[in-house]
Parts: structure tokens; C-alpha cells; sequence
């Protein structure tokens, strides 16, 4: 079965969270290649980390590019929940860029991965300012929290406890009015 490196890479991302350790060969063989087809695109294992990690923020930086973070404080709870919409089927994708310890020395891609947070932090801060989210709390925390909620609603989804439509709302809903009565 011939996949396009595109394909290749959201395969490899699975394998390589389902097995961290997993070989180039586990990893063709998942994707159903021959390693040679795989050595072809990724001569190391490295280069295919490098190319999981890539695809995964450039993924990821499309999702809040369509958000609309530029959004006016009245509408910060509009963006977030574009936002929440696009990144929970990029679990897999959000997963791999945290968990890969090998690429914690690649400060680019770190690097375009926290500017993603400047954008949801700026957007906080207007909602803030025009009194649609609490002022009383830092904007880094809720942005932090956001990120937490995210990942934990992906993992849930993947565990099959969370119905992917359903996962936005509930998120928002938490996070907008909290645990608290």
C-alpha cells in the first residue's frame, strides 16, 4: 500500500505514541510500507521525529490560525470555542509535541508552539478587559488550564468515555463557569 509522506506522518504519529521505543520498521510496518519506503522519506529515525514534530505544529498552527484569536473581547468565548473545536481531533498531534523528550533541544519548534499561546493569551486578556472572562485570575492560568482541558478531553475521546462533538461544549462550559456552584 503506497501512502503520501503527508499520511505517512499522522501513521507514524499513532505508532510512536502507541510504542515511544517503536523501530523504523514498527513504524513502516504500521503504516503499512516497506521500511525501505519509509528509509526513503526518513533516513533516521531522527528525521522522522523531526517530521512528526513539524507536521504536527504546522497542524496544530492552522487550527488556531481558522479560530479567529484576533476576535474582539465580546467574543472571546466564540473564538474559544472555534478554537476547542479545532484542536481536540488533533489529540494525537498535541500528544506527540509534549511527550517527545528527544526534541526538547529543537527551541523552533518550541518556539512556534508557545507563540500559539501568545495568541490564546492576548485573546484572554481582551475577554478579560471586557469583563466576558475573570479578571481575578492570571491569563496564563486559564491559558494553561485551557491547554490541561484540552489534553485531558482528547485523552477521554481516545478512551472512548467522551463523544468527540460533545467534548467542545463540555470543555467550554467547564472552563467559562467552573466546578462551582
Amino acid at each position: 500500500m503506497s501512502r503520501s509522506p503527508r499520511s505517512l506522518l499522522d501513521v507514524a504519529t499513532e505508532a510512536l505514541l502507541a510504542s515511544p521505543g517503536a523501530s523504523l520498521t514498527e513504524v513502516a510496518a504500521a503504516a503499512g510500507v516497506s521500511r525501505t519506503t519509509l528509509h526513503r522519506h526518513y533516513p533516521t529515525r531522527h528525521a522522522l521525529l523531526l517530521a512528526v514534530a513539524e507536521h504536527s505544529v504546522t497542524r496544530v498552527e492552522r487550527a488556531y490560525a481558522g479560530a479567529g484569536l484576533d476576535a474582539a473581547g465580546d467574543d472571546a468565548a466564540a473564538a474559544l470555542r472555534r478554537l476547542l473545536t479545532a484542536l481536540i481531533p488533533l489529540g494525537p498531534q498535541l500528544e506527540f509535541i509534549h511527550r517527545e523528550r528527544s526534541l526538547d533541544d529543537d527551541h523552533g519548534l518550541h518556539a512556534r508552539f508557545d507563540a500559539l499561546d501568545d495568541l490564546v493569551t492576548g485573546l484572554v486578556r481582551r475577554g478579560q478587559d471586557a469583563g466576558v472572562l475573570r479578571a481575578d485570575l492570571p491569563a496564563w492560568w486559564l491559558v494553561s488550564s485551557l491547554n490541561g482541558a484540552v489534553y485531558g478531553a482528547w485523552e477521554l475521546i481516545d478512551l472512548g468515555r467522551l463523544a468527540p462533538l460533545d467534548a467542545p461544549g463540555l470543555l467550554l462550559t467547564t472552563l467559562l463557569d467552573g466546578i462551582g456552584r
